[in-house]
């Protein structure tokens, strides 16, 4: 199955440092207050110009750095994020303070996986992981620097937590189910698709892994209004193209299957899966 980590939105990147915003003039208060409201860009912005502007005593400077972080994982920034955060980590070394807050560490852990350190970002996850066993994003991320190592077995783990931690979350099945999947428990990956199709029945990811659990299952007649519906929610996406292709190629329609591996080719080139199956049937 193709590696596909399902965000969980809603969980805090962000440190809560009221104390910093009452110690700093103008720029560190307001990039504060624009990180409490989810204002990241703003927040760079004034955080970024606090750290350049004032004088800031070490400690409350570790704190602004670890916000910083926070703020560039938000908008994507992840070398940027690694370099605020390892500073945050430098100045508390240096002033001989540990660093007892998760979401630091799951921030670092977060950054240092985005940027090609999957070893790196384990034992910052782990770290986060047992100052608080019950945050769910650090179990998230946890699976997905599990599936960067090849680990399948500990991916089933950490989703298998995720699930429990947040039960009415589609995601943490379909994440669930996909790591089954790998490790050819299919009809296991079958159940938790179901589950989450139950959870949110037009959801188009949800209907799609569901579709291509069933594939894999020998069930592709059941699969292929399943895949349909996940194309008629989703139909710009190129693994769910291919999952209707992939039904519809089962079932003996090889002429459509045809036309949407090529579909969904076009919508996703790189995909090494959906690029095999573009060549398999379109080879002379």
């Amino acid at each position: 199955m193709r590696a596909l980590i399902f965000s969980l939105i809603g969980l805090s990147f962000f440190l809560t440092p009221a104390s910093y915003a009452q110690k700093t003039t103008s720029p560190c208060a307001m990039g504060h207050t624009a990180l409490q409201s989810g204002d990241t860009a703003t927040a760079i912005d004034f955080l970024e110009t606090c750290l350049d502007s004032e004088e800031i005593d070490p400690d409350v400077e570790a704190v602004i750095h670890s916000s910083l972080g926070a703020a560039y994982i938000f908008e994507d920034r992840f070398p940027e994020a690694l370099n605020a955060l390892n500073m945050a980590f430098a100045i508390a070394e240096t002033r001989q303070v540990e660093i007892s807050n998760p979401i630091v560490w799951r921030n670092r852990g977060i950054a240092r996986a985005q940027t090609g350190s999957p070893e790196a970002a384990l034992e910052d996850l782990m770290v986060a992981i047992s100052i608080d066993p019950n945050d769910v994003l650090s179990h998230l991320n946890l699976g997905g620097v599990y599936q960067e190592l090849e680990r399948p077995a500990d991916v089933v783990v950490a989703f298998d937590r995720v699930v429990r931690l947040e039960p009415e979350w589609t995601g943490g099945w379909l994440n669930r189910s996909g790591a089954l999947l790998d490790m050819g428990m299919t009809e296991a990956a079958v159940d938790d698709a179901r589950r989450a199709v139950e959870l949110d029945p037009t959801n188009g990811s949800s209907l799609n892994m569901l579709c291509w659990t069933l594939i894999q299952d020998g069930r592709a007649a059941t699969a292929l209004p399943l895949c349909e519906q996940a194309v008629a929610a989703e139909p710009d996406i190129g693994a769910i193209v291919h999952s209707h292709a992939s039904a519809l190629e089962a079932v003996g329609r090889l002429d459509e299957a045809r036309a949407l591996f090529a579909r969904a080719h076009d919508l996703s080139p790189d995909d090494p899966e959906i690029s095999a199956d573009f060549e398999r049937t379109h080879t002379p």
